[in-house]
């Protein structure tokens, strides 16, 4: 139970047509009275209710802040589950300075990064891994992310956890029931096809692992890496593909020395390409470094662009889809066997065919499943369901060789309890910091 009222800006800080300054707590509504003038408000701020009034210090209904709105937001029926007052104000450095000085003022406690959402969770208005969804919706660049992180929050994830708990908690159920009334002296005997019912319970994990690459895609966007020899004409293709000179191109060998990076959002989901240094055996010691980098970000690469205006050129990606791209077409057009994608960033050749080339990459990293499903797991999520499911086959394999009904109930209780950290039904303090640091102060 929280016992102090917290303030916010719930809004970003800058020149707006609207700034919202959040109030919440058990104290919510008499602070905000002491802070607002309004005689409907005075008279009682009913839920759900905007009330027309004057935002001024404590104390001072002469010093005169603001005409506003007063939203009122009454527990449990608000975002974080407690009273809540919002008042919306001319959007503005000042103005909102000084409400929440105000505020301060008359006692509220400043919030700290994700206090609100926080709050939200404990009075169990959300889910952890819906709490995390508001994080990812709030981030997210594109409509594809946005739209699983939606989804998430409006349950996704939980309903497909709940999918592999249910068949869990049952048998756990039946394992206790098994040796509960055994005497003393008597071993608990295990009921039969335990081993299947918890590789059963793996494989709904693995599914659920099988979109963490997805998820990272959604929420970091998908790394383009154009890769190839000097003077192949990478620059002059990422500005293309970018659609603005972003990367100076010249006909010198080994112009570009650094990564060259650009966000560009196609199909519902950012991609982020990245214009790396030539790669050949005679470089010097700083265009070295910059091959350096080049390698750098193909290890770590989703996608490959192999680009050359000769031969195709090789490039060993080990986690990337590679597209092979021949450039400079207005050049002549022989030589053009064993490229994916034939291209020319002088007349614009093959740029509208090389990006839908891209964009099939990305959706066969699974983006439109874990969309649809709710399912943006982050690395707690994964990392948490990854060690579940190596317990659980551990356990399945013990089960098979005959242990106890007990042993293995202890061990499936334990492993629920761990399951149970990803949704937030088991959780520390140290979890939570963990997770709403991340978040802006204000949500």
């Amino acid at each position: 139970m929280h016992t102090a009222t917290i303030v916010a800006l719930a809004t970003p800080e800058g020149m707006g047509g609207l700034a919202v300054v959040r109030l919440s707590g058990p104290d919510a509504v008499a602070l905000a009275g002491r802070v607002f003038r309004s005689a409907r408000f005075a008279a009682g701020a009913a839920s759900h209710t905007a009330v027309y009034g004057t935002l001024h210090r404590p104390g001072d209904a002469a010093a005169v802040i603001d005409r506003c709105l007063a939203l009122t937001l009454r527990a449990p029926h608000s975002y974080t589950g407690e009273d809540t007052v919002e008042f919306q104000l001319h959007g503005g450095r000042a103005v909102a300075r000084l409400a929440v000085a105000a505020c301060r003022e008359a006692g509220a406690a400043p919030a700290a990064p994700g206090e609100f959402t926080r709050r939200a969770f404990l009075n169990g208005r959300l889910s952890l891994d819906q709490a995390e969804a508001v994080a990812d919706l709030i981030a997210a660049e594109s409509e594809q992310a946005a739209r699983g992180a939606l989804n998430q929050l409006c349950g996704g994830l939980a309903r497909e956890l709940a999918a592999v708990e249910a068949p869990l908690l049952d048998l756990l159920a039946r394992l206790e029931g098994s040796f509960e009334f055994v005497d003393d002296d008597e071993a608990g005997a295990e009921p039969a096809g335990v081993g299947a019912e918890l590789r059963a319970a793996v494989a709904g994990l693995e599914r659920l692992l099988a979109l963490a690459p997805a998820g990272r895609l959604l929420r970091d966007g998908v790394q383009v890496v154009l890769a190839g020899p000097v003077n192949a004409g990478k620059s002059a293709l990422f500005n293309a593909l970018v659609g603005e000179d972003r990367a100076i191109v010249d006909d010198e060998a080994g112009t570009t020395r650094d990564v060259v990076s650009a966000r560009v959002v196609r199909a519902g989901a950012v991609c982020v390409l990245h214009d790396t240094a030539g790669l050949r055996e005679d470089a010097g010691r700083v265009e070295g470094k910059g091959m350096a980098r080049t390698r750098r970000a193909v290890d770590e690469a989703d996608i490959v662009l192999a680009v050359s205006s000769t031969a195709p050129f090789t490039v060993a990606a080990p986690r990337a889809a590679v597209i092979a791209v021949r450039t400079k077409a207005d050049l002549g057009r022989d030589g053009t066997q064993g490229f994916d994608v034939v291209t020319s960033s002088v007349t614009g050749e093959g740029v509208a065919a090389l990006w839908s080339s891209i964009d099939a990459a990305v959706q066969a990293r699974g983006l439109g499943d874990a969309v649809a499903l709710g399912v943006m797991l982050n690395e707690r999520h994964a990392a948490r369901l990854a060690s579940c499911r190596g317990d659980l086959l551990a356990l399945a394999a013990d089960a098979d060789g005959g242990a106890p009904a007990e042993v293995t109930a202890t061990m499936l209780a334990s492993i629920l309890g761990a399951l149970g950290e990803v949704s937030g039904r088991v959780f520390t303090e140290h979890l939570l910091d963990t997770v709403f640091k991340r978040f802006c102060v204000g949500k």
